[in-house]
């Protein structure tokens, strides 16, 4: 009975490990025009293209002491804040914004808008990559409140020697230019040439690509925020991309 039972939990622990890389398969076998709501949310979360990285403040958190003596945090009191970190121009990226946006408005859609999704889903970008960042977190906080803010104020002159795209093999190259956040939904853009010295900056032997970019602290926010490291440095995005999961159909989409 109880190696039946072991066989149960490896099965169940192996079908659940197996679970979101068959469900993010979804979309790369068929047009995006049939996707889920759910397959292209799932794409724009978590994908080759698209990546969290999470930070959290713990500073409010409640110490107790158990009666054995070890002591525990008070889990509703960890306050967490996450950067959404997405290839805009990786075609399938505005495919999957492009099919939310159409699945939203449960077919009373106007043809204008209509044609507009459709060029946003299909348009090439030859001269740029475009990575766009936006943040949300699981509650209020002045830490949400904080990266913002950070987002609105931070300028090209001040994060371009800081931000950059590095290769596997040291390759690197420089942001070009920073777009703080619009209405449309779509977060900051960081904008980076596509080709270098005339050849393309990414390729398919290039291994894994790291965007890294030191948004500055907030002083205005330093007597409020409980994270003092934060307030007082800001936000260093790190996040490693596998290029060879970045293909598609034979392309690589960046």
């Amino acid at each position: 009975m109880k190696t039946a039972n072991r066989l149960s939990i490896c099965f169940a622990l192996a079908l659940f490990l197996l679970l979101p890389l068959s469900t993010l398969a979804q979309w790369n076998k068929k047009p995006y025009t049939e996707w889920s709501e759910k397959e292209a949310a799932k794409l724009l979360e978590d994908s080759p293209w698209s990546q969290k990285q999470t930070f959290t403040d713990t500073s409010k958190s409640a110490s107790t002491t158990t009666s054995r003596g070890s002591s525990q945090t008070t889990i509703a009191d960890v306050i967490n804040v996450n950067f959404q970190i997405r290839f805009f121009t990786a075609k399938p990226v505005r495919q999957a914004i492009s099919r939310v946006m159409e699945l939203q408005q449960k077919g009373e859609m106007p043809d204008q808008m209509a044609a507009r999704l459709k060029a946003l889903a299909t348009a090439d970008f030859p001269d740029y990559i475009i990575i766009t960042v936006t943040c949300d977190g699981d509650r209020a906080s002045n830490m949400l409140q904080q990266a913002r803010s950070v987002l609105q104020k931070i300028s090209t002159a001040t994060i371009k020697n800081s931000t950059y795209l590095v290769t596997k093999e040291g390759r690197r190259v420089f942001l070009q230019e920073y777009q703080p956040p619009r209405n449309d939904g779509l977060g900051a853009r960081f904008v980076f040439p596509r080709l270098v010295d005339g050849n393309p900056f990414i390729t398919p032997e290039g291994g894994e690509l790291l965007f890294h970019a030191e948004l500055g602290g907030d002083s205005t926010l330093n007597s409020t925020i409980a994270n003092s490291d934060v307030a007082r440095n800001g936000f260093t995005l790190n996040m490693r991309y596998k290029i060879k999961d970045m293909m598609v159909d034979g392309k690589l989409e960046y």
